[in-house]
């Protein structure tokens, strides 16, 4: 119960890293706010809601459908937290979006999309999360960024997302600067390939591919991802300030 008396809000929660992360939460005695734009999970299969997952082990959380490129609608989100558990110590913002195309092809539509999602949505959910970490004696911002936010690459035609990863994991780190000060950890995850809603394994040919840019004999899952978190918002992650968590199957050491 490493979490025990902790408030979290996670976005991205209803399917993939941001549900593992959640549901890893409560487990460890979270109380845990879940936000999404939609709240059934995004991969086939997944049978029940992350609040189903939660409730059904006797652990606390709410689900509210959160856009964070809607900024009344983040707060919203923070102040229902906060009312609800009294507080809020632990924010993990692992809502995101991805594309498809070279920087020439890129439409401003897009380029714009993918940076309010991934870079702006996080800015929006610090904006409104602040004053309750700052009260927080355990305050902690985890973002979700990439193995591409550190090395870029690794497929063609995702100019925009590998941007905004890089531009999180910096971000991470200003935050980090800013709110170090304060008693708030701020670090970020970076995942390698991950099998979920973002990047679906659906033959073969796709699995093996993953395999090729790793070290480990399986593609990773959102449950790989969860204990790193679960480690930064811990008492045992107080030391960890700045950094970019990789955990990504040897990715970027092969």
């Amino acid at each position: 119960m490493k979490l025990e008396g902790r408030a979290a809000v996670v976005t991205g929660a209803s399917s993939g890293i941001g549900r593992a992360i959640a549901v890893a939460f409560a487990r460890e005695g979270a109380s845990v706010a879940l936000a999404d734009i939609r709240e059934d999970s995004r991969v086939p299969g997944d049978e029940h809601t992350t609040l189903e997952l939660v409730e059904s082990e006797g652990n606390t959380a709410f689900f509210q459908e959160t856009d964070v490129t809607d900024d009344g609608a983040v707060a919203a989100l923070m102040a229902r937290t906060a009312d609800t558990y009294g507080g809020i110590d632990i924010l993990v913002t692992s809502a995101g979006v991805t594309s498809d195309n070279p920087a020439h092809e890129v439409t401003d539509d897009e380029w714009e999309h993918v940076h309010d999602v991934n870079v702006r949505g996080i800015v929006r959910c610090v904006k409104h999360a602040l004053a309750h970490l700052r009260e927080s004696e355990h305050g902690r911002i985890i973002t979700i960024s990439s193995q591409r936010g550190l090395r870029g690459g690794g497929d063609t035609e995702k100019a925009a997302y590998v941007s905004s990863k890089g531009a999180v994991t910096n971000l991470t780190r200003q935050m980090a600067l800013d709110y170090g000060p304060e008693g708030i950890a701020v670090n970020a995850i970076c995942p390698g390939p991950v099998e979920s809603g973002m990047t679906p394994v659906e033959t073969d040919e796709q699995r093996q591919r993953l395999l090729d840019g790793i070290l480990t004999p399986f593609v990773g899952q959102p449950e790989d991802i969860a204990p790193a978190a679960v480690l930064l918002a811990s008492d045992g992650g107080r030391f960890i300030h700045g950094h970019n968590l990789v955990v990504d199957g040897g990715y970027l050491v092969k």
